[in-house]
């Protein structure tokens, strides 16, 4: 009965929440924009994981010289980034299509007429950066069909609230688990000659492809790769970027050009490689707009699987 009550009050919490915080972002945003950039100055001191491993995550890969109050101002730019990312869904879902374009507009649309123009559907590449929660969103309203890949919260009734919320911001889900049903399901959406949005850089445990990323070793994930294969979808990578004033825009760059002649294993690694070095073209050009904390380097997995005695699942 305690887990039943307990599960119950977090439940109306977070919808509780969800309810105010949307309201507030539409009457009072600029307050409320505010508000997230203390909690997030907050919440980098007193969140010591987060601001260790993000910390030393961006020595890793930008430079071990690189000057300490520098890295710290990355690091804390990222979580501000994100408090403001969630703030924006709220405006999001009470502003017209009409203003959502009118705050968002978009750079290279082209790119993704050209590549449905194809036929064979399209793949639209983003990682967590920016604010990646509207990507799908931006482009619904312009009249593409879209799809958004999401990882659904285990909890029953939060993922349920998490789709009338995605609803409520133009996006259609995919849901990432039973893998061969969403499988199924992106592919169905690509014969269509329709739009999925895929985030490519989650680096941790779990089978995928060993490859460089920012000087080290991850393990990626072969999805992406794989999807286009199998359908003969176009990849095009976007990523919706916050500006300097923090207004945002949808950068939509050229499809990403694929290797197609090889086959197997073989083009699977090589199309895992070209994705992820668009991903680190791509952090290294905002470098405070990411999200470090999904960063896992391969020796660190490794680690922590030899420390769990748990076998190892080296990438094939």
């Amino acid at each position: 009965m305690s887990d039943w009550f307990t599960g119950k009050v977090a439940y109306f919490s977070t919808w509780l929440g969800f309810k105010f915080g949307c309201g507030a972002a539409k009457a009072f945003p600029q307050t409320l924009f505010r508000i997230g950039d203390w909690l997030a100055s907050i919440a980098f001191f007193l969140f010591l994981g987060y601001r260790k491993q993000s910390t030393e995550n961006i020595r890793i890969a930008l430079g071990e010289n690189l000057d300490g109050s520098v890295v710290d101002n990355i690091a804390r730019r990222s979580l501000r980034n994100f408090f403001r990312a969630c703030i924006e869904i709220g405006i999001a879902i009470k502003i017209s299509d009409e203003e959502f374009r009118a705050r968002v507009p978009i750079v290279g649309r082209q790119n993704v007429d050209a590549a449905l123009a194809k036929g064979n559907g399209v793949i639209i590449l983003s990682a967590h950066l920016g604010n990646f929660f509207l990507v799908g969103s931006r482009l619904a309203i312009d009249g593409f069909p879209t799809y958004v890949l999401v990882n659904q919260p285990r909890d029953g009734r939060f993922a349920d609230l998490m789709d009338e919320y995605r609803l409520q911001v133009r996006q259609k889900t995919i849901h990432a688990r039973p893998r061969r049903i969403a499988l199924q399901e992106l592919q169905e959406v690509l014969r269509r000659n329709q739009i999925v949005v895929l985030i490519a850089d989650e680096y941790r445990q779990g089978s995928g492809i060993e490859v460089s990323l920012l000087g080290r070793a991850v393990i990626a994930r072969r999805g992406p790769a794989t999807l286009a294969m199998r359908t003969g979808a176009v990849i095009v990578p976007a990523c919706m970027v916050r500006q300097p004033d923090d207004t945002l825009k949808l950068m939509i760059e050229p499809e990403l050009e694929l290797e197609r002649t090889a086959r197997g294993k073989t083009q699977i690694r090589d199309n895992t490689i070209r994705v992820t070095q668009w991903v680190e073209r791509t952090v290294r050009a905002y470098p405070d707009q990411w999200n470090w904390m999904n960063l896992r380097w391969w020796k660190e997995q490794a680690e922590d699987s030899a420390g769990a005695s748990e076998p190892v699942r080296r990438a094939s």
